[in-house]
């Protein structure tokens, strides 16, 4: 389920009386950019090199979080890298009806 390392750390920060790394992670959308989170999303780790985060942040609570932030519908397109829910499934890859319609006017 997406989001629970992240309530589970939160609450436990919140029980511990971590003020500090409870608005941290209240506040975490702030911190990160939107293009940071789809990186976070493919599972790109270079992220954590460009971002400052504290040392307590790990790779599984930052991924756990970015989770919680889809909010497209439909599934990601391999070519453009956007959600779309038309398209087609092309060697178990999906490819959105706008890239398919590039590629099938190029031939």
């Amino acid at each position: 389920m997406a989001g629970e390392l992240f309530e589970k750390k939160l609450l436990e920060f919140t029980r511990r009386g971590n003020i500090e790394r409870v608005r941290w992670l209240e506040n975490i959308n702030k911190y990160i950019l939107p293009s940071h989170v789809k990186r976070i999303l493919r599972n790109d780790k270079t992220v954590l090199q460009e971002l400052v985060l504290p040392k307590w942040v790990t790779w599984d609570l930052l991924y756990d979080w970015a989770l919680t932030q889809k909010k497209e519908k439909g599934r990601l397109c391999v070519l453009c890298d956007e959600y779309s829910e038309v398209g087609i499934e092309y060697n178990n890859k999906f490819i959105c009806e706008y890239c398919f319609l590039k590629l099938k006017n190029l031939k």
